[in-house]
């Protein structure tokens, strides 16, 4: 938002040296002091139109439902956050290649051993995981099982704020 803000006053003010090389100074002057004004009102407008949007997008329904984290020896990070609200159920998932926020689905798999456990598909990225007893897991793509945490809202929202750079 700020980009376009920036650019459209830009555009204006070369507008405004352009009218200046063409014309009587003082006519250019109040041309282009009317111009950044008018800018400067739009501008505003947008800014309010903008913060409006935005008020009206924090004001939808979302909750956290629950989540976990797990990362491998290399150092990746894989983890999936559960929401629902207003614009249905979402989830947010991170593996070591991909990062998706989008609704999603579940089906039962099973792996090689015979474990069940539940494949979630958040767009084009899966991610599995089971619970066994207090243990929770989480199943990569390639059927790798790692050792998983729940995550609390707070932890969830910071292990997104820092994917999301």
């Amino acid at each position: 938002m700020k980009k376009k803000l920036v650019a459209m006053i830009m555009v204006c003010v070369l507008g405004a040296f352009a009218l200046t090389a063409c014309g009587d100074e003082a006519d250019t002057a109040a041309v282009e002091t009317k111009e950044v004004v008018e800018t400067e009102n739009e501008a505003e407008e947008e800014v309010e139109a903008s913060d409006d949007a935005e008020a009206s997008e924090d004001d939808t329904n979302i909750s956290y439902v629950d989540g976990f984290y797990a990362t491998d020896a290399d150092g990746n990070d894989f983890m999936i956050a559960f929401f629902e609200g207003d614009l249905g159920d979402i989830a947010f998932v991170k593996d070591a290649s991909d990062e998706v926020t989008a609704e999603y689905t579940v089906e039962k798999a099973t792996l090689d051993d015979g474990t069940e456990y539940l494949l979630v598909t958040v767009g084009a990225t899966q991610i599995g995981y089971y619970e066994d007893g207090d243990d929770i897991y989480l199943v990569d793509d390639d059927g790798t099982i790692y050792g998983a945490a729940r995550l609390t809202e707070e932890e969830a929202d910071a292990l997104y704020q820092e994917a999301s750079k």
